[in-house]
Order: structure tokens, then C-alpha cells, then sequence
């Protein structure tokens, strides 16, 4: 019982630091502050991993392998060159990628007819996106494609488990599915139609809440495997 208070006070600790982070991260988004900025936006994912470390005795390797490279994409991002936008859309396809298999990893059963059913309309959704935001002369062009199908599945994922099994872990899943389409909206608005001051500090705020709702579906479905 004294372990299980020190730890959720740990946990809590932790949170708060996140939160914090994001915070300043948020203040240094809106009154462009680069070297607060420089500072504060790689601590963000570390931080989450250090609470996912304090909180979970099962550490899935491939959430863990999946924040490595959500960490290299979002300092990639810090950079306004082409190359760097390039090789950061890159970088969150793998993160994305990574977060579907861990998903699978955790969850008991997909099923593939209201998976198709869920995820159709998401890449509707993507392909009007991108039709609208970016050429195909772009060099991003085709990671940005990949990147729109893997989050169509994502959040198709998310979709059909919430309406098949709403439980805790897939109602903190579908709210981080949500969260993660309107962070690539205003990703694609704002690199590649038209940019707007409120964006990157909404996107640094919506970034950081979708990667803790992810980590509280891990940690929620880690502790309904256990139980079981």
C-alpha cells in the first residue's frame, strides 16, 4: 500500500512536469521565444517516457521504440528548412507506424470488417486534405500520403475498438485518435496553405495532450492485461 501511494505520487510529480513543459512550450510557441523554444520542446517526449517508466512494470519496446522517434520528429519540426520538414514527416510515420503495432500488441482482437467500415471515411477525409494543401510536385508529397493513410488506420483502430469494446483504455485511445487529426490539420494548413499565428502554439498544446492520452491508453491496457 506505502509502494502504491509512493508511486502514484511519483506519477503525479511527473505529470505536473509535463504539463509544466508543455506550458512553456505553449509560451514559446506564442511569443516566439527560439531559445526557450530550442530548450523545451525536446524535453517534452524524455518526460513522458520517464512516467511511463514509473507507472509501468510491463514497458512495451514498442511504445518506447514508437516515443523514440515521436521525439526525433518533434525536434526535427523545431527546424523551418525543407530537408528537416522532409525527413520529421518521416520520422512521425515511423512514430505512427509504431503506435499501431503497439495497439495490436495490447489490444486482444481487431476486427477487419468495422476496422475497413471505421477507416474508409478517415482516408476520405485525409485524401480531400491533401488534394487541397499540397502539390504533387512537392517533395514531401509521398511521405505526406503515407503519413495520411497510417493515421486513417490509427484513428480507424480507435474507431472500431471504442464502438466494439468502450472501455477506459479505448476512450483515452479514441480521444488521442481524435487530438492526433486535428494536430495533422493544422500541421498541413499550416505548412503548405496558409499560415496563422494561433497554430503552433494550438499545436504544440493538442501535440502534447494526444501523447498523454496515448500513454494513458498503454498504461490502462497494460493494467487490464495484468488483471486478467
Amino acid at each position: 500500500m506505502v509502494n502504491y501511494l509512493k508511486q502514484n505520487d511519483k506519477s503525479g510529480f511527473l505529470i505536473k512536469i509535463y504539463f509544466l513543459i508543455t506550458a512553456i512550450l505553449v509560451v514559446a510557441e506564442t511569443f516566439k521565444i527560439t531559445n526557450l523554444l530550442y530548450c523545451s520542446k525536446p524535453l517534452l517526449i524524455p518526460c513522458l517516457v520517464i512516467l511511463y517508466f514509473s507507472h509501468s512494470n510491463n514497458r512495451s519496446f514498442w511504445y518506447l521504440l514508437a516515443l523514440f522517434f515521436a521525439l526525433i520528429s518533434n525536434i526535427l519540426f523545431i527546424s523551418t528548412d525543407q530537408d528537416f520538414l522532409l525527413y520529421g514527416i518521416v520520422s512521425f510515420m515511423v512514430y505512427r507506424i509504431l503506435s499501431i503495432v503497439t495497439i495490436l500488441k495490447l489490444t486482444d482482437k481487431i476486427l477487419i470488417f468495422p476496422l475497413v467500415l471505421a477507416t474508409l471515411p478517415f482516408i476520405f477525409i485525409f485524401s480531400g486534405l491533401i488534394n487541397l494543401t499540397i502539390s504533387t510536385n512537392s517533395t514531401s508529397f509521398y511521405p505526406v500520403v503515407a503519413n495520411g493513410l497510417f493515421i486513417s488506420v490509427f484513428s480507424g483502430i480507435a474507431l472500431s475498438n471504442f464502438v466494439m469494446n468502450d472501455n477506459k483504455q479505448n476512450s483515452w485511445l479514441i480521444i488521442s485518435a481524435l487530438l492526433f487529426m486535428v494536430l495533422v490539420f493544422l500541421f498541413m494548413f499550416q505548412k503548405y496553405y496558409i499560415s496563422n499565428i494561433a497554430f503552433q502554439p494550438l499545436s504544440a498544446l493538442i501535440f502534447s495532450v494526444a501523447h498523454y492520452t496515448f500513454y494513458k491508453f498503454v498504461v490502462e491496457s497494460e493494467e487490464d492485461i495484468k488483471q486478467e
